[in-house]
């Protein structure tokens, strides 16, 4: 058993020290992901209206995903509303064969982005007393729209927002892990400490308010969110206090890059950094040492390589599909997940344009 004792001798008891300190600060910090809670029985009649507004461009093949379902759990008031943001695939027609109601915007303003824009068009269409924005890749529970109508309601002061599980089913779209993990990480939602933690952030993909908190903050119109990529956490700084979900395999879902790892660094390009940002410094500095853990404590002692496997593996899936053998390829996760950090840092220093649906997204504004 000479080899055992050459492997057990590799690494300093600092080395030991700071990674099971980066090891148990990545389990503390998804120590308590939730789900949102189901609204409680009643009549249908018992929950405000829901306008639900999806923004959309180019998303033809996403909607029939989407709006369906969207449509079938809709409420004496509810609307469903698409905002076509000048797509080249058919999406607006797509959504009206489905049961949407379609809104086309004008030429997109000076100074603002095509998001907020098309976020705040479809959110001045009506007058219902609770605002849903989701995302086009969005696969909806089935009982979406009561569940998180019952959340606002209960907390009529905050955003409440649900980040969907992600599905990821082929190898390209698994480098995306670390990125999703990350992103539940630096909320700071799902610690032991629960809502003492959280920092001031939403989830983009699905997202509620009242429509009075709404106006009361500006909405996608203020001077700020408008300019921003992460409108999310522009509306949720400025209402100052949000509820944060997770999804699940059963509930909440999307599909964000099925185009692969090319469209899945672009994506994360234009959002990590910022992210970063603007999460609380101690949140922040939390997820790097977890980070951290994963890159160097295999180099270092590498006999914990089977811990940081089985937290990736065990972590991961609280995001999304986690196939065993990206946990147990975790350093190529590593890798992906630094350069794209990197990437975002450097568009957001240098100021530099991001591409995405045949647009140019400046880095300037967050």
């Amino acid at each position: 058993m000479s080899w055992l004792s050459t492997v057990l001798r590799l690494g300093s008891p600092l080395d030991y020290g700071l990674f099971f300190a980066g090891w148990l600060i990545g389990w503390a910090l998804l120590a308590r992901p939730r789900h949102l809670p189901p609204a409680p029985p009643g009549p249908a009649t018992a929950r405000p209206p829901v306008c639900v507004v999806v923004p959309a461009r180019d998303e033809a093949e996403q909607l029939p995903h989407l709006v369906p379902p969207l449509v079938d759990q809709r409420r004496l008031g509810d609307r469903v509303v698409v905002v076509d943001d000048h797509s080249s695939d058919g999406t607006g027609d797509v959504a009206r064969q489905h049961g949407a109601e379609v809104i086309v915007p004008p030429t997109l303003p000076e100074g603002w982005r095509g998001k907020p824009h098309a976020c705040h068009l479809g959110a001045s269409s009506g007058t219902e007393p609770i605002l849903l924005f989701v995302d086009a890749d969005v696969r909806p529970a089935t009982t979406l729209l009561d569940d998180i109508a019952a959340e606002v309601e209960r907390h009529p002061e905050h955003v409440v927002s649900v980040q969907p599980w992600h599905t990821m089913p082929t190898a390209g779209e698994q480098m995306s892990l670390l990125s999703n993990v990350t992103a539940l990480m630096g909320c700071g939602a799902f610690t032991p400490l629960g809502d003492r933690t959280a920092a001031t952030v939403a989830f983009g993909p699905v997202l509620a308010m009242r429509r009075d908190l709404y106006e009361q903050i500006g909405g996608h119109a203020d001077p700020t969110v408008r300019t921003m990529h992460t409108e999310d956490i522009g509306l949720a700084r400025a209402a100052g206090r949000s509820r944060l979900f997770v999804g699940s395999r059963d509930g909440t879902r999307f599909r964000m890059y099925p185009g692969g790892l090319r469209d899945l660094v672009a994506g994360w390009t234009r959002s990590v950094a910022t992210g970063a940002r603007f999460t609380n410094t101690l949140l922040a500095l939390a997820v790097l040492c977890w980070v951290w853990s994963l890159a160097g404590g295999w180099l270092t002692a590498p006999i914990v390589y089977p811990l940081s496997a089985l937290q990736v593996w065990m972590l991961g899936r609280t995001a999304g599909t986690t196939r065993w053998w990206a946990a147990v390829t975790y350093p190529v996760l590593v890798v992906v997940f630094t350069v794209i950090f990197v990437r975002s840092l450097v568009v957001l220093v240098l100021r530099r344009d991001v591409t995405w649906k045949q647009r140019s997204v400046p880095s300037r504004g967050g």
